[in-house]
């Protein structure tokens, strides 16, 4: 019988030989999603604060630039846009402890007080005003005409907790009763009169009214674990029709293909007939990770091709990430993650007549105009880039060496290359110092190897990450003699 023995290949360093270890687009696909053995290399097992839009790479997230200065002291509960019919009158409204404030494109100023301090503002627009209510505080429907807040055109609307338009009517949902109330039809005169009568939603089935969405085909009106529709004032859902919710009437987000939301069991895709669609497959376990405690602060927002869902604090494997938001791309169904100073808590697109913007509140009362500039209000953006396992030979169990790793870049000067033998702690490679290109040694043995780039942005420069390459790949290869 012939005798095993051992022998190393060296895999030397030449354009054809080098092993790339490419950035693609593929974004996050957490390993509690798709084992190690079976994702693609292509895909990331973690990414802060990196974007995937551009294929073949990442690039660091824009920041957050103060809106004129710090509104209150307390949180952002809730924002809105109101813009007059006429284009004549701009203004971008916050929510911040017992007070409304309103920006004018230069600074923000009370006109609404005495709310509760914990409610959350909700509003829609509808005959040249601003609706808006407040919960169970005592305070009753008022309305914005661009400078200040009264009673005007309200009907009899009852106080409740969140507020639509929809077929010409306005609609109230109050939580504590199960119950949405409902104008007359608007009046040529543009008058609104009724807002007494109501239809009553499964009351005190254990659940309570957590959201209101209108639809083209019907006003949604959500429940933590359902979902059910009014198609009228005479035709409704007896029974709800789709068994899935939401906690937070913020998570509900409008986009370019259609509504979406979160849930406990994850991100969906509002189906009007039949199962709804779970996108957040791929990052299950970021999904679970989300505390109980914030289900009910979930907040989300579009763009032109991507949802954002900020979700507060988790831990993955006994890593703390804080005030994290997940970004959808929908174009490309690829997830990463965001992570700030502070829990965005609001959002709202800011038209102020020469530009759309989308502003966000945080916990601590501050307006911030997102995706802008190369810090989050002069603090640096950390950044950071995990790879999957990596076996590099179709043979798994074969023994492997590299002696150096090459990190291709655009301004990422400071950042940290690091490795991942087998199961063991991340190994520090070296700093990233010269343009383009940087080689390094190392002496990593392994049967697998996760690699890293990691560091803080110095906010001058846009950071482009394009991938490593293994320059010199030993490998312990089986032979018989």
């Amino acid at each position: 019988m012939g005798r095993k023995i051992f022998v190393s290949e060296l895999i030397p360093l030449a354009s054809m030989e080098k092993l790339p270890i490419p950035i693609s687009n593929l974004g996050i696909v957490r390993e509690s999603a798709v084992d190690e053995s079976a994702t693609s290399p292509e895909s990331v097992e973690l990414a802060i604060n990196l974007s995937f839009d551009r294929i073949g790479a990442v690039q660091l997230r824009n920041g957050l630039t103060l809106l004129g200065s710090q509104i209150g002291s307390s949180a952002v509960l809730g924002m809105a846009n109101y813009r007059n019919n006429a284009g004549t009158t701009y203004r971008l409204l916050a929510k911040v402890g017992t007070q409304v404030y309103s920006f004018n494109g230069t600074t923000w100023s009370s006109v609404r007080d005495s709310l509760s301090l914990t409610s959350k503002m909700r509003t829609t627009n509808f005959l040249d005003l601003t609706y808006m209510v407040n919960g169970h505080s005592g305070s009753a429907v008022s309305t914005y005409n661009g400078s200040s807040f009264g009673s005007t055109n309200i009907g009899s609307l009852p106080q409740g907790d969140f507020i639509e338009n929809y077929r010409s009517r306005i609609w109230v949902a109050d939580s504590a009763t199960d119950k949405v109330y409902y104008t007359n039809v608007v009046s040529t005169s543009q008058t609104i009169t009724g807002g007494s009568d109501f239809i009553q939603v499964s009351p005190q089935d254990g659940e309570s009214i957590t959201g209101l969405k209108r639809h083209p085909r019907a006003l949604l009106v959500f429940k933590q674990n359902h979902i059910y529709k009014i198609y009228s004032t005479t035709s409704a859902d007896p029974d709800p029709s789709i068994f899935r919710g939401t906690y937070s009437n913020e998570s509900i987000v409008e986009a370019k293909d259609g509504l979406y939301y979160h849930h406990p069991t994850g991100f969906y895709r509002f189906v009007f007939d039949g199962e709804q669609q779970e996108i957040s497959r791929p990052i299950i376990d970021i999904v679970e990770a989300i505390s109980r405690s914030n289900y009910e602060n979930v907040n989300g927002w579009s763009d032109s091709d991507h949802i954002y869902w900020s979700i507060g604090d988790i831990t993955l494997k006994g890593v703390a990430y804080a005030n994290v938001v997940c970004r959808y791309t929908i174009s490309t169904q690829v997830w990463t993650l965001y992570s700030y100073a502070s829990q965005i808590r609001s959002s709202a697109l800011y038209d102020n007549g020469t530009l759309l913007r989308m502003i966000v509140g945080d916990e601590n009362g501050y307006g911030f105009v997102f995706d802008s500039g190369n810090t989050d209000n002069g603090t640096p953006i950390f950044y950071d880039i995990q790879t999957h396992p990596l076996y590099l030979t179709q043979v798994k169990m074969l023994e492997k060496e590299i002696t150096e790793i090459s990190a291709v870049h655009e301004n990422a000067q400071g950042a940290m290359i690091s490795h991942q033998t087998d199961n063991g702690k991340w190994q520090n490679v070296g700093t990233i110092t010269k343009d383009i290109v940087q080689a390094f040694n190392t002496n990593a043995k392994f049967k697998k190897i996760r690699l890293r780039f990691s560091g803080n942005s110095i906010g001058t420069s846009s950071l482009i990450f394009r991938g490593f390459e293994l320059l010199k790949l030993l490998v312990n290869k089986e032979k018989k003699k």
